[in-house]
């Protein structure tokens, strides 16, 4: 998702508070509201931000784009993302490419424009973790496999990436995933995702051991507050605070962006307890946003359609909380909006599929 200024860094998607940056929160005033995403065109996909429900195309779509993370510094409006198949930021719709692979969340302090994401390493697409300082390249380093058979995988088996960027002071914090072991005897194929964050560079594991405690877990959003790393993510609605997890609730869910502002803790995510439908597995249930402050859950859609937030950012009393909607119960035909304080903000045009990323605020 995801620092100074009043301004609220995000996320994912992650600061993002998201798969994007996580940002400082301002003293109550009206704001600005800057929304990234996407939107699809007749043959590929328009990577926009939105400002005040107004939209900024990014691309012509003409290729497969998004808009990931979003951070306004002064005058200057910041997006990354990608485009085809390239990790790619803009700085007032001027493209920077930064390589093969995608960015993921972006974050500006003074004259230094900060991006998170991975690039594919040859000879075989390996994906790995890593961040750009004004277009420099800083692949993140992973720890060393307890799998003592790692080593005979071949290079595009081997995985990490960053996902949230949170910058405080001179030093830089990213979230993301790394792929630490590989059942070979059991389970060929299956891997193992642990979520980690980095500190200058330093890996610190958030689930460690065997599997990493499930298969797919990944911090998607960190946010610095004082001394104190929180970070969220994971197969379980959870966030860390140094390390330490603090578990939501018990249903099938998933957290995605995470920011504190004045001591409160707010963490948005999905939970599977909206309405029932019949699936060839038996009963399911639509998904519901939602977002917990201080772990008190707070409903944004009703369950009648699924819905995911990715992104959330706090103004004095005001909540913002980023996402998509479908338009039809289980078409996946979403639609990219923003609640303020559970009210919906509808960003995309509803004959077309688009998505919302990255939120940010501004005080006028």
């Amino acid at each position: 998702m995801k620092k100074t200024y009043f301004l609220i860094l995000i996320v994912l998607g992650f600061c993002s508070c998201q798969k994007e940056i996580s940002r400082e929160v301002m003293s109550p005033a009206e704001v600005d509201v800057y929304v990234a995403g996407l939107e699809e065109s007749g043959s590929g996909s328009v990577a926009k931000y939105w400002k005040n429900g107004q939209a900024v195309a990014l691309t012509d779509g003409t290729t497969n784009a998004a808009a990931t993370s979003i951070f306004v510094s002064g005058n200057d409006v910041y997006v990354c993302g990608y485009v085809n198949g390239n990790g790619t930021y803009w700085k007032n719709g001027n493209p920077v490419t930064l390589g093969d692979g995608s960015a993921t969340s972006i974050a500006v302090s003074g004259y230094d424009v900060y991006v998170a994401g991975w690039v594919r390493q040859s000879p075989a697409n390996g994906i790995h973790a890593c961040y750009w300082k004004n277009g420099n390249i800083t692949l993140l380093p992973d720890n060393t496999r307890s799998d003592p058979n790692w080593d005979n995988l071949p290079i595009s088996s081997k995985y990490s990436i960053a996902n949230s960027i949170f910058i405080s002071g001179s030093d830089i914090f990213i979230a993301g995933g790394e792929e630490v072991d590989r059942e070979t005897s059991l389970y060929s194929g299956i891997s193992s995702i642990s979520a980690v964050y980095w500190k200058n560079s330093n890996e610190i594991y958030l689930i460690k051991g065997p599997y990493g405690g499930s298969h797919a877990d990944e911090a998607y959003s960190i946010f610095v507050s004082g001394q104190d790393v929180y970070a969220c993510g994971g197969l379980d609605a959870q966030y860390w605070k140094n390390g330490t997890p603090n578990y939501i609730n018990a249903s099938p869910r998933s957290t995605n962006s995470i920011c504190v502002s004045n001591g409160d803790v707010y963490v948005t995510g999905y939970v599977a307890d909206g309405q029932a439908y019949q699936t060839y597995f038996g009963e399911r249930y639509r998904y519901v946003a939602k977002y917990w402050k201080n772990g008190n859950p707070v409903n944004l859609s009703d369950g009648s359609k699924n819905a995911y937030p990715t992104s959330i950012a706090v103004s004095g009393s005001d909540v913002y909380v980023a996402g998509n909607e479908e338009k039809t119960a289980g078409n996946r035909d979403d639609i990219a909006k923003y609640w303020k304080n559970g009210t919906p903000v509808i960003l995309g045009d509803v004959s077309r599929y688009s998505q919302a990323s990255s939120i940010f605020l501004v005080k006028h």
